[in-house]
């Protein structure tokens, strides 16, 4: 062996080779077992699980998840309804949303049901006509809802306008995973329809309205209505000017107004306080103004502002209340 270069050269060969084919053998290992770690947990949902909010789990329409996506941490969701025989279900319609994870598993925390997402199908609702009972006239038309807003905890007074309106019309606004909301309907005429919906209790969101005649015909607007922490609207104002030392009766109308506010004045740095102000039906608000020099009151004009004191919204006035000077009967 000593005397062979033929041996050592083989040799060096053969070791040279054995060195590099391990070193790629740990790189391709290392390659291929480095994978991304997630920087989220684990969905809690799996596809045709049906979800609610502890409120909502005795309702006939909820949630159901269609998929969850692990690269983007959203649920796609859509409204599942029950079977007339109570079962899940079906979808009235191919609506779907994104969520984000945490937030949809941080509201609906409880897992109603499960079906088949493969099997679960899309059903329109469509109005049958009833035998005992024939269309007496063309199905309602609807426009727009006014005010299309209201703060929660209030009874709120809209009018709907459009056409077709009958004499004995009901009006609902309703939501997935909600009961809808019945409004007391209090004037009809062909072209528009005035209704009170009382929103205490009733949770955020947008809702969707519709109005059925009495012959069964019906219409609907798909979310023109939203319930929440809406700022009050100030529209307007009477009486718009008051004497320097009177007290005077204010009434101001507009929209959102909580039963407990506060109507403020103020001038400069000089606030005057509406006394007992009395809110009604979230459109219009009554008080007495005191407008005594030792309140604060002064000639000149002054800037309304209604504040719902329960959630700290604010709406002020576009024009202003003026002070003006005192009549000779009040010297």
């Amino acid at each position: 062996m000593r005397g062979n270069p033929s041996f050592y050269v083989v040799f060096f060969l053969l070791l040279v080779f054995g060195v590099t084919f391990a070193g790629c053998s740990d790189e391709s290992s290392s390659a291929e077992t480095t994978t991304p770690t997630p920087a989220h947990p684990g969905a809690k949902y799996q596809d045709g699980d049906i979800i609610a909010t502890p409120s909502s789990a005795g309702t006939s329409s909820l949630y159901v998840i269609l998929k969850y996506d692990a690269a983007t941490d959203q649920y796609t969701r859509a409204v599942i309804e029950k079977n007339p025989d109570g079962s899940w279900g079906h979808r009235s319609s191919d609506w779907t949303e994104k969520s984000p994870r945490e937030a949809l598993e941080k509201t609906y925390t409880v897992k109603a049901g499960h079906v088949a997402i493969s099997i679960l199908p899309v059903i329109t609702p469509v109005i049958l006509p009833e035998t005992t009972q024939n269309p007496s006239g063309n199905a309602p038309s609807l426009s727009k809802i006014s005010p299309t807003s209201a703060a929660k905890d209030t009874v709120v007074s809209v009018t709907i306008t459009g056409s077709n309106f009958q004499n004995g019309a009901t009006v609902k606004l309703f939501k997935a995973a909600s009961t809808p909301i019945t409004g007391t309907v209090t004037s009809v005429t062909a072209f528009d329809l005035s209704c009170l919906f009382n929103l205490n209790g009733k949770s955020d969101g947008r809702y969707n309205l519709i109005v059925t005649n009495p012959d069964g015909q019906s219409d609907s607007l798909q979310g023109v209505f939203t319930i929440g922490e809406v700022a009050p609207v100030i529209a307007g104002m009477y009486p718009v000017t008051g004497a320097l030392n009177d007290k005077i009766p204010l009434t101001i109308s507009g929209q959102n107004f909580r039963n407990e506010v506060k109507v403020s004045f103020l001038k400069n740095s000089t606030e005057m306080v509406c006394d007992n102000p009395l809110s009604m039906e979230s459109s219009k608000i009554s008080c007495t103004l005191d407008l005594s020099k030792n309140r604060g009151a002064s000639l000149g004009e002054w800037n309304v502002t209604v504040i719902n004191i329960r959630d700290g919204q604010r709406g002020t006035w576009l024009k202003k209340f003026v002070v003006t000077n005192a009549t000779p009967e009040d010297d």
